[in-house]
């Protein structure tokens, strides 16, 4: 079975080469366009639906991007777009116009290198989520089951790696632009480095943040999300990932 599994995956990979125009970021022409929606949900008991995002790309190598957050009564509350990702090695779009109810309201924004995103305002202010970097739980279970390798001749390593590191977040601080304040936290469940069916989102906000923050904070972390959901594939996954469960939020 597991050379039949083997045997089927690289059908599938082999079978998408060739698919599209080759560039310099994709130059076997691997087909990779995706797409996937999932239900934003608040933490209020019930846990009542307050939204869906929507994210289309026909190439993710190239990082062209359609999303879309969608009310319960298919009202498209906000939606932005670009036509290609910005790169060390290829030029792209940095700033992303978003409306909200089909009006202007501020921008999304990335580094001339495709990193740092971010919500900005009219008037230059918004939010960024900034990741934890090495101090993020998972570095801690990582050296923990380093230390435990040998001791445990391998047992306790394993343990931690297969059952305790999957439902460790990856931790993101919700700051404010420029150099302000943090206002949330935003915690990101993900298998290596692509969104997929089994990723989970929780966005909390500082209590007593006004609406105009939270709202900022909001866009700018479904706005990191889209990006990489839609990043080139990773891991042997060649074909996309699915999206993610759900998205929760403090309501």
């Amino acid at each position: 079975r597991s050379d039949q599994h083997d045997s089927e995956g690289t059908y599938q990979f082999l079978s998408q080469v060739f698919q599209q125009q080759s560039t310099l970021m994709n130059p076997f022409g691997i087909a990779t366009a995706t797409r996937g929606s999932f239900s934003i949900k608040s933490t209020a008991e019930g846990n009542p639906e307050i939204a869906t995002l929507c994210v289309a790309t026909g190439d993710r190598f190239r990082g062209d991007m359609a999303a879309a957050i969608v009310l319960p009564d298919n009202t498209v509350l906000a939606q932005w777009s670009r036509s290609s990702r910005p790169t060390m090695i290829s030029s792209g779009e940095t700033d992303l116009p978003v409306s909200v109810f089909g009006a202007p309201y501020g921008k999304m924004q990335t580094s001339k290198w495709g990193m740092g995103h971010s919500y900005v305002d009219a008037s230059g202010k918004g939010v960024r989520p900034r990741s934890h970097g090495c101090f993020q739980c998972k570095t801690y279970w990582c050296i923990a089951s380093f230390c435990l390798f040998f001791p445990t001749c391998s047992i306790a390593s394993i343990a931690i790696i297969c059952c305790v590191m999957p439902g460790v977040p990856g931790l993101y601080d919700l700051k404010t632009t420029p150099d302000g304040p943090s206002v949330g936290l935003l915690k990101l469940w993900q298998q290596g480095g692509d969104i997929s069916e089994s990723s989970k989102i929780k966005l909390e906000i500082t209590p007593g943040t006004d609406a105009q923050t939270r709202t900022a904070a909001a866009l700018a972390a479904l706005f990191m999300i889209a990006d990489i959901f839609i990043d080139p594939p990773k891991g042997g996954n060649h074909g996309g990932g699915g999206a993610p469960h759900a998205a929760e939020m403090d309501r």
